[in-house]
């Protein structure tokens, strides 16, 4: 065996290495970016619903003293239920846009806007005070200043946040472009991979050994790092302590950092096979 022989192969698996992994991070963070059912599965299983319920509780009893509005005007037209719903609304709207589509459906903030108007007109009767422009004013304030404090309280993943200064138009054009490499360090993969094939046809089964060599280094470089993530518990020191976002943000780490660890393990145990 030439010297020559063992350096071109061996400059081919690395290269074929880094595809692998390319395509590892590349495919896993185009799933994390355009599939909504995983933002929706850690709201429903993490009950981030059922915090965002008891924070909004909270952020409404200490509105009292300024607002003179108590807080079950609010609280009596929202549930867990109708909060964990709308959350997923959300998310899913914002992972449309995200990948270049249009908003499907919209919060439904109904009962609420009844329920606060109900309050104003009944307390202005109770008073005997005729409403006028400023009464609707402060009832029209009233209504946005709930809505958006409900709407802050379900932005678990800081998507709607990303919206409103728009980062997340810049991301969306980028969208495209992990699309794109995903696939082209999948197919530089398989060419690599037939390369090497082709290159050792006349050593029986030893012709698989560099392709191996390359699926199980390549699964190395991206499980390695995810492995130390998980160990020294990045993910946990997220700066944000908002018991809502703080569960949200870590999970879906948690979630990004699993799913490459899958297929990094899937192609590692490839590559010993061959």
């Amino acid at each position: 065996m030439t010297r020559g022989y063992t350096i071109s192969r061996i400059i081919l698996t690395v290269l074929m290495s880094f595809c692998i992994a390319g395509y590892i991070l590349s495919s896993s963070a185009d799933a994390l970016l355009s599939l909504p059912g995983i933002y929706t599965d850690i709201i429903r299983e993490e009950k981030l619903a059922e915090k965002a319920y008891t924070a909004l509780e909270n952020d409404f009893k200490n509105q009292y003293n300024t607002t003179a509005v108590p807080p079950e005007v609010y609280m009596d037209a929202i549930s867990e239920e109708w909060l964990q719903e709308s959350m997923c609304i959300s998310i899913e709207n914002n992972i449309k846009l995200l990948n270049g589509k249009d908003e499907t459906a919209e919060i439904d903030f109904t009962a609420l806007e009844e329920n606060i108007k109900a309050f104003f007109y009944e307390y202005a009767e109770s008073i005997n005070y005729k409403p006028d422009e400023a009464f609707e004013e402060k009832l029209s304030e009233t209504i946005t200043n709930a809505e958006t404090k409900i709407q802050q309280r379900m932005d678990a993943f800081y998507l709607n946040t990303l919206k409103e200064n728009g980062a997340l138009d810049k991301i969306s054009r980028y969208m495209p472009l992990i699309n794109i490499l995903s696939w082209v360090t999948f197919g530089a993969s398989m060419a690599f991979i037939f390369l090497l094939v082709f290159l050792e046809r006349n050593r029986g089964f030893r012709r698989l050994y560099w392709s191996g060599t390359g699926f199980f280094c390549g699964s190395a470089l991206t499980a390695i790092p995810m492995i130390y993530l998980l160990i020294s518990g990045t993910a946990n020191r997220f700066a944000v302590k908002d018991p809502v976002v703080y569960t949200a943000v870590t999970e879906l780490i948690d979630s990004g950092i699993s799913r490459i660890l899958f297929k990094s393990a899937f192609f590692g145990i490839t590559g010993i096979v061959l």
